[in-house]
């Protein structure tokens, strides 16, 4: 399991330290880059978007400039190796797919109570029975 959270860590770096081409990129931050995509997305989805000021897009850049400053100190004192971050981490990974897959069976109308139960009986479950008395 740590590998394939230390994979997902890694992806997650290289993601953000791939060379975007010159005309896509809003910012560099030390090895980090703000893609105009990534900035219009994210502007989109906040509540400065509904003002058309171009202080408030100036604001929320200089926002997401402070956030990957702040990654970058983090990643030099090694906290993208603590295992604090790696259970976030890994908690991320399960709630994202557990929210996928249910979405998954409730687009295929699946009676979702019946799949787990499904899923139940051609399992292999060990519960140990002493540690819950």
């Amino acid at each position: 399991m740590r590998i394939f959270i230390g994979a997902i860590v890694l992806a997650f770096i290289l993601a953000f330290h791939f060379p975007e081409p010159p005309e896509s990129v809003v910012a560099r931050v030390g090895t980090y880059v703000i893609t105009k995509a990534e900035f219009e997305q994210a502007y989109k989805n906040s509540s400065s978007a509904l003002q058309k000021d171009p202080l408030y897009r100036r604001a929320f850049l200089n926002n997401m400039i402070d956030q990957k400053l702040i990654l970058l100190d983090a990643e030099r004192r090694g906290l993208d190796h603590d295992p604090r971050f790696l259970k976030m981490v890994e908690n991320f990974w399960q709630q994202s797919l557990l929210t996928i897959a249910l979405q998954e069976k409730a687009k295929e109308g699946t009676d979702l109570d019946h799949w787990v139960d499904y899923l139940k009986k051609n399992t292999k479950i060990d519960i140990d029975r002493e540690y819950l008395k």
